[in-house]
């Protein structure tokens, strides 16, 4: 077969078209549907200017850590003005959960010492049900079917300040990762109570500014204050 001059200016362009093609739609595959935070900066990195939190964590009201936890039918609540833990009915609507049946409150191992804004609640992947005792620096697990005191961990070396960790979620395996004002630090810990790692230690000296919650097997922590990012691996 022979070619002609004129040929080739329709054959080449042709080819790369095709390969340009191939390439989208490989692309597409290796990478399904993004995540509701893929806007977000890579991990450790400084916001760019036009960066805007997540709109479930924006709507969060000041010293809030998480949005709402739900489990077998529950929805689980903090009071920060009464200092208990309760489970409504999660038929209610979403943003009157106070309107569901209550059935059940917990007052934890003792009571909950909330000195200030922080009264941090997270439902690991498993299904238990941790709250922070700021006021103590522990963590304390109760029964997700009836608010029943269940098991209490802290770190080995503890907590610094006079409330913390004012953020913190359940990973695998027992352990956790905190948010720490006062120190300024995000930790992660073994079920041990020991010190696994230090995500960062320069977080800003406002505890207003920290953000934690979870996207999928991911956690991701928020410093306004100092405007970086930081995800962890639940797993």
């Amino acid at each position: 077969m022979k070619f002609f001059r004129r040929d080739f200016v329709f054959f080449i362009p042709g080819i790369l078209s095709l390969g340009l093609f191939g390439w989208i739609v490989r692309r597409s595959v290796n990478n399904p549907a993004e995540s509701v935070f893929s806007q977000s900066p890579r991990t450790g990195d400084t916001f760019p200017d036009d960066f805007e939190l997540p709109d479930k964590l924006a709507a969060l009201p000041s010293g809030a850590q998480n949005p709402e936890h739900r489990l077998d039918g529950l929805v689980f609540r903090v009071d920060r003005k009464r200092k208990i833990v309760c489970a409504h009915d999660a038929s209610a609507l979403p943003r009157d959960a106070e309107a569901g049946k209550l059935v059940w409150e917990s007052h934890g191992e003792e009571k909950w010492i909330v000195p200030g804004a922080a009264f941090p609640i997270d439902l690991s992947a498993t299904g238990e049900l941790w709250v922070a005792n700021v006021g103590r620096k522990r963590l304390e697990q109760l029964d997700p079917k009836t608010g029943r005191f269940m098991a209490s961990w802290e770190p080995k070396q503890a907590f610094g300040g006079c409330c913390n960790p004012v953020r913190f979620a359940a990973l695998t395996g027992g352990r956790f990762i905190t948010m720490e004002k006062g120190v300024r630090r995000a930790c992660i810990y073994q079920p041990t109570g020991e010190l696994e790692s230090v995500v960062t230690d320069t977080l800003s000296d406002s505890e207003y500014n920290y953000y934690l919650c979870r996207d999928g097997e991911t956690i991701l922590l928020y410093d306004t204050g100092v405007r970086k990012h930081w995800e962890i691996r639940c797993t």
